[in-house]
């Protein structure tokens, strides 16, 4: 009965991502790429002293006894859901090999964003064109930011 009782009286829990946290070997390039090719907004750039995130060092296996430049950046929809942390021993991009995690983002237009990643230097392959299940129209491709990290960028057609 007690078993019951705990389940009936439990609310549903709503999960939601708050950030995805990426380290680049060049804060700056990477603020720069984020800001001026995918279209982010810089909210917080700055250095966290020796030992100022008891966290940082541990999870992203960084000498955290010495100070950790770090940036924060939004966009329209998602305030401060970027977080950039610089790790100069960050291993060099590669973009023909595949990663482990793509960060997704929605964009205004996808030939502008594309145009700027090329002009930056940035690898980008072919746009492709499909439907979402609900019958959406989208274009995606995908960049390689200058921190190694795979970006997959997409634009929505809203005509139907």
């Amino acid at each position: 009965m007690l078993c019951c009782l705990l389940a009936v009286s439990v609310d549903a829990q709503t999960s939601r991502i708050k950030r995805i946290s990426l380290m680049t070997p060049d804060l700056d390039q990477s603020i720069a790429f984020f800001t001026g090719v995918i279209g982010f907004t810089l909210d917080f750039e700055g250095t966290l002293p020796p030992g100022g995130e008891p966290f940082l060092g541990p999870v992203f296996n960084i000498d955290a006894s010495k100070p950790i430049r770090r940036a924060l950046l939004s966009t329209s929809a998602e305030a401060r859901g970027l977080f950039l942390i610089e790790h100069p021993e960050a291993p060099a991009p590669d973009p023909d090999k595949p990663t482990a995690v793509v960060t997704v983002v929605e964009v205004e237009s996808i030939e502008s964003t594309l145009a700027l990643a090329k002009a930056a230097g940035a690898p980008v392959s072919e746009t492709i064109t499909d439907v979402t299940p609900e019958g959406m129209r989208f274009s995606e491709a995908m960049i390689t930011s200058p921190g190694g990290h795979a970006i997959l960028v997409y634009e929505l057609s809203y005509a139907p």
